[in-house]
């Protein structure tokens, strides 16, 4: 029998990740009579696949039957493109049908639960500031805690250049999308000052997240692969509302709940070392804000601008 006889089709999911499993659909079409045949789906290396053969009976001129098996991905799977064979296998003739599946390289280290605040800090007394995220990334009020009011809230921390806030080592995870937000009275300008950091010195955005502002007071990101100085300026000597959101490369900038820059870098922070996460002070202790800070949150997401006007409410209910 010729091949040209019998079609052999193969639908199957275009992308799938580790640990999937999906429906992979084989239809086969018969142009003349064709004989009983069987029918494998043969899957790359660290794929398994059921049921491993079907029978198909004989088929008339004009028939056309389907197929289904069920395909599962492996932590054993070659990332990249994958590719399905279908081989009807009669007598002495074969027919064969192909479909090709994208396995996505795997992130370095898990993406955290968009839904879930990575961290959400309101100073309110102590020297300790509790994480109310289901994190409990606490912080410890370095220098010593002293608190005033006149901020959004009731209770806001002093950042007299001696003070910053900081966890236990920590790892923030794999981060395509992500938003940093801080109600933060900055009160001097003419250096750099850290809002937050979890970034090694001297790193160029490789390794962890720092967001600071500049001598000028502009909002500078280093992340995802990338140093970025936005249009973003930060008024000193009152409270402002810094918003910054990352979606896959694509920046921006609020302050007071307005766009006030954007800027492109790497698409997604890594942050999946362990390491202290800090504000208002670099790793080392040094390049210090000084002012106040009343809330600070980081989210896994990158909240809309609709969101972003109501972050406080996210993350501290």
């Amino acid at each position: 029998m010729a091949t040209a006889e019998v079609g052999v089709a193969v639908s199957a999911p275009s992308t799938l990740e580790v640990g999937d499993s999906a429906p992979v659909t084989v239809t086969v079409s018969a142009a003349a009579n064709v004989p009983q045949s069987s029918l494998r789906l043969a899957v790359p290396e660290g794929w398994t696949v059921r049921p491993g053969t079907v029978q198909v009976p004989r088929l008339q001129a004009g028939d056309s039957q389907v197929y289904r098996f069920t395909v599962t991905v492996t932590d054993a799977a070659t990332p990249g493109d994958s590719r399905l064979t279908a081989r009807l296998i009669g007598p002495d003739w074969r027919a064969v049908g192909q479909a090709t599946v994208h396995l996505p390289v795997p992130p370095p280290c898990p993406i955290p639960d968009p839904a879930r605040p990575l961290v959400a800090w309101d100073p309110a007394s102590g020297d300790t500031v509790d994480d109310v995220s289901s994190y409990n990334r606490d912080a410890t009020v370095q220098g010593g805690a002293e608190y005033t009011t006149g901020g959004p809230t009731p209770s806001s921390l002093v950042l007299n250049g001696s003070k910053f806030l900081r966890t236990a080592p920590t790892t923030l995870g794999y981060l395509p999308k992500a938003t940093f937000a801080a109600e933060v009275k900055a009160t001097t300008s003419g250096s750099y000052r850290r809002l937050f950091d979890s970034q090694p010195g001297g790193d160029p955005g490789t390794d962890g997240v720092l967001i600071d502002l500049t001598p000028s007071n502009q909002v500078r990101f280093i992340g995802a692969g990338q140093g970025v100085t936005t249009n973003a300026v930060v008024p000193t000597g009152r409270y402002v509302n810094v918003v910054v959101t990352l979606d896959e490369g694509d920046l921006t900038v609020y302050l007071d709940g307005r766009v006030a820059g954007t800027a492109q870098v790497g698409p997604a922070i890594f942050g999946c070392n362990n390491r202290e996460l800090r504000f208002a002070a670099d790793q080392g202790g040094g390049q210090r804000l000084t002012g106040e800070v009343d809330r600070v949150a980081i989210f896994p997401s990158a909240l809309s601008a609709a969101d972003v006007a109501r972050w406080q409410a996210l993350a501290f209910g």
